[in-house]
């Protein structure tokens, strides 16, 4: 199951990549004179970090994963798209947590925002909301914890040329977990505060970004 996972993004890079090879064929059937932007592919390293009094900073040692997003342009200036984050934890205390030892953290949702470009440089304001799965393992006793997430991602774009750049975007995320607990641990259990980081290629798609 894990090993599939971590074939998603690859699939959906080489899916979009082969898409991004047919905008010229597009814009000329529809209109020649008129550049096109498409919108851009994000993908990179994803360093999580933990921070308050929750069972994921009190109890894991978290590892780094990877982030995937496409960002569609729907209007100037405004995007919308898919995305894709994973990372992997051990567990640094079984007294807390139970008797398990690592999870595997995806979550699959959606982000928008604003995107605009100064210099050699593309900035986003951006937000998302995606299905959190937490997907515990241990010697006969694997499970899965869920949570709703919801994160603020502000993102710099260094432009090495027209169509590749470099990012890095900090990340201010919570999750909501489902997980019933006695109410004297619902303080740990109940949500995850994270600030993660990322950092990777950005690839734009269309001719419009000739123009800026």
């Amino acid at each position: 199951m894990f090993s599939n996972i971590k074939l998603i993004p690859l699939i959906f890079l080489a899916s979009l990549t082969a898409f991004a090879q047919e905008p010229n064929n597009i814009n000329s059937t529809e209109d020649e004179d008129e550049p096109h932007k498409i919108g851009n592919i994000i993908l990179g390293a994803y360093i999580p970090s933990a921070f308050g009094d929750n069972f994921v900073n009190n109890g894991m040692d978290l590892s780094p994963g990877a982030k995937i997003a496409f960002k569609v342009n729907t209007y100037p200036g405004i995007y919308v798209g898919p995305y894709f984050s994973f990372f992997n934890g051990e567990v640094s205390d079984q007294t807390l947590l139970g008797n398990y030892d690592n999870t595997t953290n995806f979550v699959i949702g959606a982000v928008a925002g604003y995107d605009f470009y100064v210099i050699n440089f593309d900035i986003s304001l951006g937000m998302g909301v995606g299905y959190s799965v937490y997907a515990n393992r241990g010697l006969g006793d694997n499970f899965n914890d869920t949570a709703t997430a919801l994160w603020f991602s502000p993102e710099v774009s260094y432009r090495l040329n027209t169509y590749l750049g470099l990012f890095i975007a900090p990340e201010l995320r919570h999750d909501f977990m489902n997980i019933d607990v006695p109410s004297e641990l619902e303080d740990t259990f109940g949500g995850v505060n994270y600030f993660n980081i990322s950092f990777g290629l950005r690839i734009n798609l269309g001719t419009g970004y000739k123009f800026q």
